[in-house]
């Protein structure tokens, strides 16, 4: 989720507009066409703690390969579907890799805690989220880190979970630490040591080198592919490791878009080298990378760049979307202005979807048919749903920035987009970490 700045005053504003706006059109629209925006589509509540947890799954969905769980981040439920979901993917599945919305170096320190168990290497993962006043500084998220290994324990070997890192380099300073971890002690030439070094001094600096390091990346990655080197021996099992991490300190991070694209061009890669064809992949992700079709902008995220590739895996992606209504969620302190001095996080239920910035149409009906405090799961594909026919429509308060706004082609059914839909009433903010 990219975080919007708006004013206290502008929120308020657009919310009494919005409230006005939300309250009309929704007499309007049942007055023409009641209930038609999710007729005929199947829920069922998720139970927490149970085996039957998502009975809204048919035998279809499991022969998936790539499944994509999208949330909002900053609100405490989504990370108890998560960790659900994902026990349930792996006893119904054999799901055994998290495609994480995290970078190469954070993946392998999450799989060192999973290995060792040690809270320092959680509190190096937590570092900079903690600096940065992120809203994956939370306390839930560390719990659910927790609960995944003491999980994963349990299983047998062969079940056992993992986390890939997918994203661009997020933490250079913690990728330099990577980059020393896996690098042997002894055996490296002595060039593309020195080139190696001089980019593990690069992602330590502060502020980041930019242009400097990515041009020292590339010279060491151009070394470590030379087909003369003995390098691929030298590394082992690490080689794929540092070239990715090389990789990643080559490309370009300076948009949103450009990002989607390093997030699918690291999947390529990592398909390839990490032998995941036929495997069973499963990711939790911020909402928009799940969406599996171009929007009206042109702009296609992670999902729909894997929909339009040639990997095998792109027929098989299945999203399932979390929205929101009466939630409350973390922001940084930074992201209301106040007339006082601001807070390290606060809270709101200004950013929900049935109001009073965002709006789906057909909120009203799916909360008509849930509980408040439930989790429901939707099936948008069911055969006779009225999802394969029918659009998304989203619309926002005045005031909401254009960039900001998600706005799907109206000539696209919702099931391009995502095959489920899980309705998430009453949940809490997560809490944050102390720094």
């Amino acid at each position: 989720m990219t975080t919007t700045r708006f004013s206290l005053k502008t929120l308020v504003c657009a919310a009494s507009i919005w409230l006005g706006a939300t309250q009309t059109y929704g007499q309007s629209a049942e007055a023409v066409q009641p209930a038609a925006r999710f007729a005929n589509v199947p829920a069922s509540t998720i139970k927490f703690g149970g085996k039957a947890a998502f009975p809204a799954f048919d035998a279809a969905f499991y022969q998936n390969e790539l499944f994509l769980l999208g949330e909002a981040h900053g609100v405490q439920r989504p990370q108890e579907i998560d960790l659900a979901l994902l026990k349930h993917l792996n006893e119904r599945a054999g799901v055994r890799t998290y495609v994480a919305e995290v970078d190469c170096a954070k993946a392998y320190y999450l799989n060192e805690y999973l290995r060792t168990g040690q809270e320092a290497t959680l509190d190096r993962i937590f570092r900079s989220w903690n600096a940065e006043t992120s809203q994956w500084a939370n306390q839930e998220l560390r719990a659910k880190f927790q609960q995944i290994r003491s999980w994963n324990q349990t299983l047998p070997k062969k079940r056992q979970v993992r986390f890939l890192g997918l994203d661009q380099l997020q933490d250079l300073p913690l990728a330099a630490d990577y980059l020393t971890a896996v690098l042997p002690k002894k055996g490296l030439d002595v060039a593309l040591r020195g080139q190696l070094d001089s980019v593990t001094v690069l992602l330590r600096q502060l502020p980041p080198a930019g242009s400097l390091l990515g041009a020292v990346a590339q010279r060491a990655l151009r070394t470590l592919q030379q087909p003369e080197g003995n390098h691929r021996t030298a590394l082992g099992k690490r080689y794929e490791d540092v070239r990715h991490l090389l990789v990643g300190a080559t490309q370009n991070r300076s948009s949103m878009l450009v990002r989607e694209k390093n997030i699918f061009a690291n999947f390529l890669a990592l398909y390839e080298a990490q032998h995941l064809t036929g495997q069973k992949l499963y990711g939790f992700w911020g909402l928009a990378h799940v969406l599996q079709s171009p929007l009206q902008s042109g702009a296609t995220l992670f999902a729909g760049l894997v929909r339009q590739s040639s990997l095998p895996v792109r027929d098989k992606v299945v999203s399932l979307m979390c929205v929101f209504a009466d939630c409350q969620m973390l922001l940084p302190g930074n992201f209301l202005s106040t007339a006082g001095p601001a807070q390290r996080y606060v809270q709101s239920d200004k950013f929900n979807h049935d109001g009073p910035l965002t709006l789906i149409d057909g909120m009203a009906e799916l909360k008509a048919q849930t509980q408040p405090g439930s989790s429901t799961v939707f099936q948008l594909n069911a055969p006779a749903a009225a999802t394969n026919q029918q659009p998304i429509r989203v619309s926002y308060a005045p005031g909401v920035p254009r960039g900001q706004q998600i706005h799907f082609r109206p000539e696209l059914p919702a099931t391009a987009y995502v095959q489920y839909l899980i309705l998430v009433r009453n949940s809490a903010a997560v809490q944050a970490l102390q720094p």
